[in-house]
């Protein structure tokens, strides 16, 4: 189902420019290999700026119905969920944003390369998003795309922080060398993208929820959305669809794993209603654990919101 615009229905504030560097800023710390062509598509190349340049005029122009139509229905159905899950606008949110996307000018392209209905382009350089001048600096940016009915269309983007990479990767890249890491799982294309969620409902609550796992895979649903596995961590989010006024519920899907000897296994959540005005508390309306005789491999809380 394509969700284009469904108006009137209502993330966080880090929704405000989760659709633009959706993936968020990781730090790579690799080394390179030895220089050899870089081997890009030059068709591919330009097809896929195309696509993403076609996104960031949609962007600028904050018109709904060219977002709508340059980006994948996967993205744009998490990011609509994500919005309304905040209880914010869709699609006025997708706007809200100070971030700048950049323009691709003096970036050197690294490699530009289609495996299945997935691409991506690589670029280093000066990534200006608009944060001003002293901040701009030398980084790595991916672009990525999917193909739906034939044609490819802009899907997120990463920019990956290279302040704390080591002298020799820096002087290589500087120097055009092809780096290494774009041989890596991490900087090769999956060949197919995800499945498309379901559009979540509009919650009458923004909720959130913190979830606690170790010694356990631990993988919680609600609301028809599941979410990725935590083992041996913590993982804190907004939950997707909020809560409604009356009975709710989470289920969560439980395999113990193996712990270091003398550690104890701790399995906990809690869920909160979040409020609109940032300045006042979270109210808890959930809080479990597991008991020390066990835990079965699925087990579903009930939420009461009044």
């Amino acid at each position: 189902m394509n969700p284009r615009l469904v108006r009137g229905s209502q993330p966080t504030s880090f929704m405000r420019q989760i659709f633009l560097f959706f993936l968020g800023i990781s730090l790579l710390q690799t080394c390179l290999a030895p220089a050899h062509a870089q081997g890009d598509d030059v068709e591919l190349r330009d097809t896929l700026e195309k696509a993403y340049l076609k996104w960031r005029d949609a962007m600028l122009r904050q018109d709904a119905l060219a977002w709508a139509g340059s980006i994948s229905r996967y993205r744009q159905t998490v990011i609509r969920n994500q919005v309304v899950s905040e209880r914010q606008p869709f699609p006025d949110a997708v706007f809200d944003s100070p971030v700048v996307p950049p323009l691709l000018t003096g970036l050197r392209l690294l490699e530009a390369q289609a495996v299945g209905e997935t691409a991506h382009l690589v670029y280093y350089g000066k990534i200006d998003m608009g944060q001003g001048k002293e901040l701009v600096r030398d980084n790595l940016l991916k672009l990525k795309f999917a193909r739906e009915n034939g044609v490819w269309k802009y899907d997120s983007n990463r920019v990956s922080r290279m302040d704390k990479a080591p002298p020799e990767v820096l002087k290589a890249l500087q120097d055009g060398t092809r780096p290494e890491f774009l041989d890596s799982a991490e900087f090769t294309p999956p060949g197919k993208m995800p499945p498309t969620p379901p559009l979540c409902r509009v919650p009458d609550f923004k909720a959130g929820y913190k979830l606690e796992s170790f010694g356990y895979q631990t993988t919680l649903s609600a609301n028809g959305s599941s979410y990725e596995p935590v083992q041996d961590g913590l993982n804190q989010q907004i939950l997707i669809g909020g809560l409604v006024k009356g009975r709710n519920e989470v289920t969560l899907f439980i395999k113990p794993v193996p712990r270091p000897e003398g550690e104890k296994p701790v399995l906990q959540i809690r869920v909160y209603l979040v409020p609109d005005d940032p300045a006042k508390p979270s109210r808890e309306v959930l809080r479990w654990a597991a008991p020390e005789s066990g835990v079965p491999e699925k087990v579903t809380l009930p939420i009461e919101v009044k």
